[in-house]
């Protein structure tokens, strides 16, 4: 029976579907502010952040506040999950500095995807806090079957002026926070072959180079499973430095792809551990870590697959769950 009703204005994607789908006795009901508040100030619930929803300096503090005050008074709680330290959508680094401290403040219960992400969080709210992970991400890929005839066109085209059968880098992100620089500059250095998706980012130079293609026009869906299932020896990518766990970093891992990440954390301490891939600490060296990936790749592929064995849906629903007891 439904005991604990959760409300979201942010949709339930994925990951979030595959974790509250196995816990019993939740609904979580999605929906704009105005609806979601009128309903928290009438019964007592969950009231779930998942990523701050920017509406300028004052209108974003000021949104927060009435969740808090009208919490408050129907006594609801209020969950945060910390996917971000420094939100992709808020480009002040002060201003999210305020809005984190404020959230961690009114938060009753907190969720950070790697232990990492504490540090970064006020001392005093550290008993709030709980620690997940995200799981497989295969399944979810396979079911995107949405076909992109021009992506396909340039990817066929990019592959046979290179006489070759498949990439070997690849980078997909639509992530604003991606130091895609690193990679495309040492391109025009390398003999490796570059793929790039990045649907709707913009670089501030022109990405050309034989050997790389920069794809950022729409969002490419099927031909992303045909690509991470059929490449031979393919490296993944990530340039996020914006102190959160990269989606990417366990999509890449489901598929037993090792992946080149930046000095930053949580992907350095994640990618140390597992021993899933290699961190590059300055761009010319990038070169040469992909040589030395490809050079283990079954070592890595394996841990790969070890790695994706201990960071489950379930693991994390149970984390999640400890949240209603």
């Amino acid at each position: 029976m439904t005991n604990k009703l959760i409300l979201s204005e942010s949709s339930y994607d994925y990951k979030y579907s595959n974790i509250y789908s196995r816990i019993d006795g939740v609904e979580v009901i999605e929906g704009g502010f105005i609806k979601l508040l009128g309903l928290l100030a009438t019964r007592k619930c969950y009231y779930h952040i998942r990523y701050v929803k920017y509406r300028g300096y004052l209108g974003t503090m000021l949104r927060l506040i009435l969740i808090f005050m009208t919490a408050k008074l129907s006594g609801s709680k209020i969950i945060w999950t910390c996917h971000n330290i420094y939100e992709h959508n808020i480009s002040s680094r002060k201003y999210n500095d305020l809005i984190r401290k404020f959230i961690c403040k009114i938060s009753h219960d907190i969720i950070v995807f790697h232990e990492d992400l504490i540090e970064f969080l006020p001392k005093k709210c550290r008993t709030k806090i709980r620690v997940a992970t995200f799981g497989d991400f295969k399944l979810f890929v396979e079911k995107q079957v949405e076909e992109n005839p021009d992506f396909s066109n340039k990817y066929s085209n990019w592959l046979n002026e290179n006489k070759a059968e498949c990439p070997d880098v690849v980078s997909i992100s639509t992530a604003k926070r991606n130091n895609l620089p690193v990679l495309v500059t040492q391109s025009k250095r390398m003999k490796y072959k570059v793929l790039i998706i990045a649907p709707g980012v913009n670089l501030e130079f022109e990405p050309f180079s034989k050997n790389l293609l920069f794809y950022n026009d729409s969002f490419v869906k099927k031909e992303i499973f045909n690509i991470l299932t059929n490449s031979k020896e393919l490296v993944g990518f990530i340039g996020h430095d914006n102190i959160s766990v990269p989606t990417s970093l366990y999509m890449y891992a489901s598929f037993g792809i090792p992946v080149i990440v930046l000095d930053s954390k949580p992907s350095n301490s994640i990618v140390t551990k597992h021993q899933i891939g290699k961190v590059i600490k300055e761009s010319r060296e990038l070169s040469a870590i992909i040589a030395e990936v490809k050079m283990n790749y079954a070592y890595y592929k394996r841990n790969c697959e070890i790695f994706m064995n201990s960071s489950s849906w379930k693991n994390s629903a149970a984390i999640h769950s400890s949240i209603f007891k």
